[in-house]
């Protein structure tokens, strides 16, 4: 399978292999009255030698569908013969970098790629990564996930609680729905299971796509991705 350079972003003073204490105490306060919520979490990384072991820059030999989770935000066809999930921070530049590459993947290819976004949020570098990949996740109760992606991405600098729940609004959320589940961290658990299972796989770096079970961290351009849906299915 093709692949380009690429540009990622790791969280500083990391280094491939051994075992790292990466998540530290977090610290949300939310407004509402006065109202602080507190969530504080320890986290630890799994040791990547116990883990499949990376060729180049892929790990081969991944079930195609180990990582499509069925609950995260997918766009196009279950079926389709190219699979792809996406570790993202919605904080991290290349991953804004990606961002128009995975709008026109989903304009363009969603009869023959099943696309599936997962949170990995580099909390020690991006201090609003976290608020915003839960942001993600309560627009995506609300059937509105990719509404909310797009306008993380585009303001990635504006990305502070007041501009989020205000973000909730343009995109037409109910936002007494929206205010609740953000302030009360319903899908931190869930963004907790996406980092284990990036980590699980080797996952270090943002952005990183899974592709048919191949492992191609940073930028990856969509003539790449055109390469690989073609191979697939040929000049259609």
């Amino acid at each position: 399978m093709p692949s380009d350079p690429a540009v990622f972003e790791r969280p500083k003073n990391q280094r491939p292999g051994g075992t790292r204490r990466w998540w530290k105490w977090v610290l949300l306060i939310v407004g509402g009255g006065g109202l602080a919520l507190v969530i504080a979490y320890g986290f630890y990384i799994v040791s990547l030698s116990k883990t499949i072991l990376p060729i180049g820059n892929s790990v081969r030999n991944l079930d195609p569908l180990l990582m499509a989770t069925p609950d995260d935000p997918s766009f196009g066809n279950p079926e389709a013969r190219v699979v792809i999930v996406e570790f993202s921070d919605f904080e991290c530049p290349f991953c804004s970098q990606a961002h128009p590459v995975v709008n026109e993947l989903r304009r363009r290819y969603s009869d023959k790629v099943y696309f599936i976004y997962r949170d990995f949020p580099l909390t020690q570098i991006h201090p609003q990564a976290l608020l915003a990949a839960m942001a993600g996740q309560c627009a995506h109760e609300q059937g509105k996930f990719w509404g909310m992606h797009d306008k993380l991405f585009i303001n990635q600098d504006r990305l502070a609680l007041e501009n989020i729940k205000k973000y909730a609004v343009e995109i037409g959320l109910n936002s007494l729905q929206f205010n609740g589940c953000l302030d009360t961290g319903k899908y931190l658990s869930e963004i907790e299971q996406d980092i284990s299972d990036g980590l699980s796989v080797g996952i270090e770096a943002t952005p990183t796509f899974i592709v048919n079970g191949v492992k191609l961290p940073g930028v990856i351009p969509l003539a790449t991705f055109e390469k690989i849906i073609t191979a697939e299915y040929g000049a259609q």
